[in-house]
Parts: structure tokens; C-alpha cells; sequence
């Protein structure tokens, strides 16, 4: 499963493994460049470090996936058969892990914004039909500063409404 990584002859590839299999496919990489477009992709979310890449590309060819090769002083990792034949098997056995993901992520954002903490002006709002819990004072003032905002709000959609008809050469009433 996507989350808990894959395994290969018994060890643990791990998921972001698993991404640098993927971006091995595509073309041989030496160790920065794998580093640099793992950063591109996972830019605003994740930063990788070099002490995370290149420990995991020592694992990946200790487990016979990739294999390295020295172009001058550059060392450039690139999939082995082996590697080639797992990142096929591994990817055709995705779109139901995928699913799950999707769908787990999904419920999560739900409970997220079920669980938002409303504004005060929200509390306000629904606590103002409360008439047993709130004092009519405090009552009456809540109601004020709605009708006030609501007003505002009113005057912004008016003045909203005039410039587009404005804009668009009809008369009020028209749209």
C-alpha cells in the first residue's frame, strides 16, 4: 500500500523509494539532480535533504534495484531489471491503493471542516434565536451590529450591482 511503502525481497521500500524509483525510470540521474526534482515536486510540501536521498539511494542498490555508474567524477544511479520489474509490478497494483488514499483524504478534509472553529460573529448569530440563553440586552446589541453589517453588506452589493449594469448598458430591473 501506498502508505506503508512496498517491500522487496523482504525489505521495506519506502514511499518516497518508491517516487525515486519512479523518477529513475524516466531517465539516469546523478544524486543532486535526483534531489533537485524531487524538490520540484514535492515544491510547498516537502524539502528533501541530502541526508535522507542519498541513504535511501544506497538501500535502493544494496537491494539490487539501481544500480550506479561513475561518468568522471559523477556518480548517476539509473534502474536496474530488477528495479524496472518491481516499479511495473508496483505500479499496476496502485489505483486501489489510490482510491483508498483519495477517499481517506477525503473524509478527513469533511471531518476538518465539520470541526472549524466558528468566528465570533458566527457564535453571535446563532446564539441571537437563543432567547433563553442570552440576556435581551446582549440580545438586542447582537442584533444591531448584524443589522449594521448586513446594511454594509447590502450597500456593497448595491453599489456591485449598479457598476455592472453601468458596464453592460442595461437599466435596472432589466437582468
Amino acid at each position: 500500500m501506498v502508505g506503508r511503502g512496498h517491500t522487496y525481497k523482504g525489505n521495506r521500500i519506502s514511499p518516497l523509494q518508491f517516487v525515486m524509483l519512479i523518477m529513475l525510470k524516466q531517465r539516469p540521474m546523478y544524486g543532486y539532480e535526483l534531489l533537485k526534482t524531487l524538490g520540484e515536486e514535492f515544491e510547498g510540501v516537502w524539502t528533501p535533504q541530502t541526508g535522507s536521498v542519498y541513504p535511501a539511494l544506497k538501500k535502493l542498490e544494496e537491494h539490487g534495484l539501481i544500480r550506479s555508474t561513475m561518468k568522471g567524477e559523477t556518480e548517476y544511479y539509473c534502474l536496474s531489471a530488477e528495479g524496472e520489474d518491481f516499479i511495473e509490478k508496483g505500479v499496476t497494483d496502485l489505483p486501489g491503493d489510490i482510491q483508498f488514499m483519495v477517499r481517506y483524504f477525503q473524509i478527513l478534509d469533511k471531518a476538518a471542516s465539520g470541526m472549524r472553529k466558528k468566528t465570533s460573529e458566527e457564535r453571535a448569530f446563532c446564539g441571537m434565536f437563543d432567547e433563553e440563553r442570552v440576556d435581551p440586552k446582549e440580545r438586542l446589541k447582537m442584533l444591531r451590529i448584524m443589522r449594521e453589517n448586513l446594511f454594509s453588506k447590502m450597500a456593497e452589493l448595491q453599489a456591485e450591482l449598479e457598476a455592472l449594469e453601468k458596464k453592460i448598458g442595461k437599466k435596472k430591473g432589466e437582468l
